[in-house]
């Protein structure tokens, strides 16, 4: 199967009456954590109740948002954003509001990934030596000059002698 069809399998997982949750997949149960993992590598899933195959993606979603708030991770809903989404619910706004805020998590994803990408790239490139600087300001005043820099000739690699 090549990679253009795998990303749009979608991996069923299925919720049991004992809470215990199996990958048809891989066939074998799963703990939150790795359901985190599948969410972290951006793999399609489904998690079903098993008798009634009723979707309990989102609350198995917000079951692992919570766990990892227990395990000390910052939150990301704030007590005050938690409570304005309960008020949006029976709001005739919420059909509006939805899509609205899902648009602005995206787009915040994706300037975030920007930033990433720029930090990364800028901080990758080997930086010089002290040495390597000092070496390099001495060959660039040489070759614009003609003369040997103010500061002294910069020994090319050989050991500084004590005197």
């Amino acid at each position: 199967m090549n990679q253009a069809s795998q990303e749009f399998v979608l991996r069923i997982l299925k919720k049991y009456p004992n809470r215990r949750i199996y990958d048809t997949q891989t066939s074998q149960f799963v703990t939150l954590a790795d359901i985190q993992q599948l969410v972290v590598e951006r793999e399609p899933f489904k998690v079903v109740h098993s008798k009634t195959e009723s979707d309990l993606t989102r609350s198995v979603l917000m079951q692992i948002i919570t766990e990892m708030e227990s395990e000390g991770h910052e939150s990301l809903l704030t007590n005050r954003v938690l409570e304005e989404l309960i008020r949006f619910f029976g709001d005739k706004m919420v059909a509006v509001m939805s899509p609205h805020l899902e648009q602005l998590v995206l787009q915040s994803l994706e300037v975030q990934d920007q930033l990433r990408k720029q930090f990364t790239s800028a901080f990758v490139q080997p930086y010089p030596t002290p040495e390597e600087a000092i070496k390099y300001m001495a060959d660039q005043y040489r070759e614009l000059t003609g003369f040997p820099p103010p500061f002294g000739q910069v020994p090319d690699d050989e050991p500084e002698k004590d005197t």
